[in-house]
């Protein structure tokens, strides 16, 4: 295939792609909140695992006396290999144009950006599944394509946790259960966590607890349900944040994927701006440089070649027109003790 350019740039496609993206996330939700992005010109990422937590404190000294040295944050340096993504679709509504004679090239162009809207939507949410793994396990495990990839971020055991009385469970105590996780957070990275994150289905669970339920009664009778708000005000009371839902889902091999598993909450950090890569300690979306990126005829400057990008292919015989879009990029966790996952249905 060749590089197409008649109707539209790679440079101008791979806008529109990105533009596409970013809309998307932020329709959808994206754990880019909490997995910012972040560029870089290699296909691999590099890191210090482990530089959370809190810092030592200085110390006063006398006047004319020497300033006490401090010891440089500690951690595992980690190098990990970002594997290549992608998806290419082919135009055979251009086939069918073509051979009616009535329609010129510049015609495709909608088509063109259509398909690379979709190329964007179905990178976004391989990606996304990634993040949801990668924050439920704290590891990766990808074998598809041909690509293997094992990592284990090592967070703490005690951090994967199930409920003593799983929240179904008439004895069930949520608020008892998160605070004991809170608590465990709070001794290993000496933060609050910043959000509570969890699926509709584990709300719902908490709302019918009986617990959470002779809470809002008091001394009076409890009621057979309570609302989300008078919830979250309980957790505030409490010092906690509220419950976020987070209830995206995915296609793969043809059916609707969770990306983060419907029976779980997560203890996380405050959510950040998913393009501020120094957002949060937690870690990053790392997003490589592709091949195709650094290609003259992609016309990218170079410091927007990291990411996504997407160009029009033609071929002769047959005639068509395909648009492909490639990336490079892994979620990866730094500091993976800032996140609990727990297990409560």
């Amino acid at each position: 295939m060749a590089l197409w350019t008649d109707v539209v740039e790679p440079a101008e496609l791979t806008g529109y792609a990105r533009q596409t993206l970013e809309d998307y996330e932020a329709q959808k939700g994206s754990l880019s909140r909490w997995l910012p992005n972040r560029t870089i010109s290699d296909i691999v990422a590099r890191f210090v695992r482990g530089e959370g937590g809190l810092t030592e404190v200085a110390e006063y000294r006398a006047y004319d006396a020497e300033t006490s040295i401090g010891d440089v944050k500690g951690g595992e340096r980690v190098t990990l290999e970002l594997p290549p993504l992608g998806r290419k679709l082919r135009n055979s509504e251009y086939d069918q144009l073509r051979r009616n004679g009535n329609v010129a090239d510049e015609s495709v162009r909608p088509t063109l950006e259509k398909y690379a809207a979709q190329v964007a939507r179905s990178v976004s949410d391989r990606f996304e599944l990634e993040r949801g793994r990668v924050i439920d396990t704290a590891k990766v495990a990808i074998n598809e394509g041909g690509f293997i990839a094992n990592a284990d971020f090592e967070r703490r055991p005690d951090f994967s946790a199930t409920a003593a009385n799983l929240w179904s469970a008439t004895d069930a105590d949520p608020l008892k259960d998160i605070e004991a996780w809170r608590a465990a957070y709070v001794a290993e990275n000496g933060e609050e966590p910043g959000t509570i994150l969890t699926s509709t289905k584990v709300l719902n669970a908490a709302l019918k607890s009986a617990a959470v339920r002779a809470l809002v009664a008091g001394s009076g009778p409890a009621p057979t349900v309570i609302t989300r708000a008078t919830f979250n005000t309980i957790l505030e009371a409490f010092g906690l944040p509220a419950f976020e839902i987070f209830d995206r889902r995915v296609k793969v091999g043809g059916a609707n994927t969770r990306v983060t598993p419907e029976d779980k909450v997560y203890l996380l950090p405050a959510a950040t701006d998913p393009n501020n890569a120094e957002g949060t300690d937690l870690g990053g979306s790392f997003w490589g440089t592709t091949l195709e990126a650094s290609e003259p005829d992609y016309n990218l400057p170079s410091e927007e070649q990291g990411g996504l990008v997407v160009g029009a292919y033609k071929t002769i015989d047959p005639i068509g027109v395909w648009v492909h879009g490639a990336a490079i990029g892994l979620p990866v966790l730094t500091n993976p003790n800032l996140s609990l996952a727990a297990k409560v249905l």
